[in-house]
């Protein structure tokens, strides 16, 4: 079991990144984790986690550009910006090659970060990326993503015409999450956060990168990379886990049973020692690495 850590104060900063204000809360004290939120959430979302953390790691949350605290510029954004961000906002605290650990959307981030800028991370976890383009690859799992399509379809469209609680549970439950997550696994809290972040979704929805990121581009990735999916989870994650393993290197295929695409909400512990078992690995490719390579 992992310990919950007692007496550790936040610290909630504001890092400046290409004129963006990212809201950031620390917590903790040792080596570096850097939590990266996925859509239609903030750095609450991370709030179950953080606790079986925080008593041996330095934990970094954060609010995406968009979202909770975090300033939002106008105009289309783009995936590249929120790695751009990612990546200075770990250059602007000066952290010493963090652990990512990256959720949904997060995780299409995170992969990015490691693939462009592999020497500001230690190691990545990535839960469920979204990267449903890789199922239009196999006749048998083309389907797959043509169904989370027409669901992601229906729903902007129905936030369009302000329907916005209506248009978020067709996404959650339909393409995202699964049946039932909206009025059950989600939390009154969670729904209106969700709610607060549906401009940004729409926005997200609309870039013509999100759905670019390959996992050849982490062919040559040099540090442990996990790739997690639920056991419970709607049928287009595993398949896209098992092509991000096949194409880097070295990397590992997590499956978490019973859980779905939100283990740090229903599986919190397991989640947790999830991520502590890849510090652990982070540490140990560390230490091999001979001195002058650092």
């Amino acid at each position: 079991m992992t310990a919950i850590a007692r007496g550790h104060e936040a610290e909630h900063l504001c890092v400046g990144v290409d004129g963006v204000e990212l809201a950031v809360r620390v917590e903790g004290s040792g080596p570096p984790i850097v939590l990266v939120h996925g859509s239609l959430d903030d750095h609450r979302a991370w709030e179950r986690v953080v606790p079986h953390l925080a008593g041996n790691h330095r934990v970094h949350t954060y609010d995406r550009r968009g979202h909770g605290r975090s300033t939002c510029p106008p105009g289309q954004g783009r995936i590249s910006e929120d790695v751009a961000d990612l990546a200075g906002m770990i250059r602007a605290l000066g952290l010493d090659a963090p652990l990512v650990v990256g959720h949904s959307y997060g995780s299409s981030t995170s992969l990015l970060l490691g693939a462009h800028h592999p020497e500001l991370t230690g190691g990545l976890l990535v839960h469920e990326p979204p990267l449903f383009t890789l199922l239009r690859e196999d006749a048998a799992t083309r389907p797959l993503a043509d169904q989370a399509t027409e669901h992601m379809r229906h729903a902007a469209a129905l936030i369009e015409r302000g329907l916005v609680a209506d248009g978020l549970r067709i996404f959650v439950d339909g393409a995202a999450f699964g049946p039932g997550t909206w009025d059950g696994l989600f939390t009154p809290k969670i729904r209106q956060i969700c709610i607060d972040n549906a401009d940004t979704w729409l926005d997200q929805s609309r870039d013509p990168e999100r759905l670019a990121v390959r996992p050849e581009l982490l062919a040559g990735y040099p540090h442990p990379l996990v790739i997690s999916h639920g056991g419970a989870s709607l049928p287009t994650y595993g398949p896209v886990a098992e092509r991000v393993a096949a194409a880097v290197p070295g990397a590992l295929r997590h499956v978490m049973p019973g859980a779905g695409h939100a283990p740090h909400l229903s599986h919190p512990v397991e989640f947790a020692e999830l991520v502590l078992d890849t510090a652990v690995r982070v540490a140990a490719a560390r230490a091999v690495r001979s001195p002058s390579a650092r």
